[in-house]
């Protein structure tokens, strides 16, 4: 097993990993120790680092058997590294005076293995362990000239402290963890948006239109969501996804579709309806882009249950969905075609109030309303 395999392996493995090459290490040098003294202390040494050795081993096995995404095999390693811990403490087999410190140190590596409600649940069994070993385990038998007070105290500190500590490490490594989870997503949305900008001047070339399209499109978009004030939770670039999207996916239609006067034939109406499904097919499996993708796969959607591609009515179509749609429609209407002219913002405007209960929530056509004031 090479360094990078080692340094690859689940925090769960890679501890038992750890335990079960010192445990190795002990047992060795027990061997060499047995065979040189060849006396009864030698022999147990011996015994113990062979025994913990080959149940790491066992386990670190065990482990590598079961499939990683099984709900038992992260919790496999806390519960045999606590049952190590407790035969250890009780039987201390060298007879150590202060077996307890390797106790305190188990909430620590707990804080390794399990996220924060585990870790609770472990430092409260550990807890009750901890109290039974102080008060009737083998550290107690004979304390010298030591105060019982100090003594008491002083494990209770440690125990506290090793407590907080594994809480503060758990904290560590959620930080962490969101923090390379953010960066990672970072990565994937500059990804998803730098494949899409390629795409911008072939969508010029269909459509004969400006990229400034996008620009305007997002404006209006933030400028309704604030003033629909319906305590929606839609980030900016959320909406800026979202138009370069709809800017994009007239890619996928024929040519010959934008300078169509006509009513479409029944193949091409299919045709336009595949553009709704391009956030599916780009952002599909990736959680941090369900809003977006929801929003660009509803936005033909009617209120009276006419839309496209699932025909879906009333609350059942997401707000930011009818508002990419609203707007879409007021840009389509103020933007000149080869067949007409382009209409002014309150013909515009007219137009989409005849369309207030039949394709949008009247209360959006009112709040778009005030944003073109």
């Amino acid at each position: 097993m090479n360094l990078q395999r080692i340094a690859s392996l689940p925090i769960h493995q890679l501890l038992i990993l750890i335990i079960g090459s010192m445990a190795s290490i002990c047992a060795l040098s027990g061997i060499g120790y047995w065979l040189v003294v060849h006396n009864s202390e030698s022999y147990l040494y011996m015994a113990t680092s062979l025994t913990v050795s080959l149940f790491a081993w066992g386990i670190y096995g065990i482990q590598s058997a079961i499939p990683p995404d099984n709900a038992y095999t992260k919790l496999l390693s806390p519960v045999i590294i606590f049952v190590v811990v407790v035969v250890t403490t009780l039987y201390n087999p060298l007879s150590l005076q202060h077996m307890w410190i390797a106790l305190a140190f188990y909430p620590i590596l707990l804080s390794l293995l399990v996220n924060f409600k585990m870790y609770v649940y472990g430092c409260a069994i550990f807890l009750l362990y901890f109290v039974f070993y102080y008060a009737f385990g083998p550290s107690n038998v004979a304390m010298g000239d030591e105060s019982p007070v100090i003594v008491a105290t002083t494990k209770a500190v440690y125990t506290l402290g090793s407590i907080i500590l594994g809480g503060v490490i758990l904290a560590a490594l959620d930080q962490h963890r969101k923090r390379v989870e953010a960066q990672a997503f970072q990565r994937q949305k500059q990804q998803v948006i730098n494949l899409l900008q390629c795409f911008i001047p072939v969508g010029e070339r269909k459509t004969q239109t400006s990229r400034k399209e996008i620009g305007e499109m997002s404006a209006l978009l933030k400028s309704l969501v604030q003033a629909y004030d319906s305590g929606m939770t839609v980030q900016n670039w959320e909406i800026d996804l979202l138009s370069l999207l709809h800017f994009i996916s007239r890619v996928k239609l024929p040519d010959y579709m934008f300078e169509k006067e006509g009513k479409l034939s029944e193949f091409e109406f299919e045709v336009v309806q595949e553009h709704c499904y391009m956030a599916k097919e780009l952002c599909e499996g990736i959680p941090d882009f369900a809003e977006v993708e929801n929003a660009f796969l509803y936005h033909h959607e009617k209120v009276d249950g006419t839309g496209y591609p699932y025909r879906l009515a009333g609350d059942q179509i997401p707000l930011l969905s009818q508002m990419l749609g609203l707007v879409e429609v007021f840009l389509a209407l103020t933007t000149p075609r080869s067949y007409r002219p382009a209409m002014s913002q309150r013909e515009a405007y007219a137009e989409i109030q005849k369309l207030a209960g039949q394709s949008f929530r009247t209360d959006l056509v009112e709040a778009f309303g005030k944003v073109i004031d």
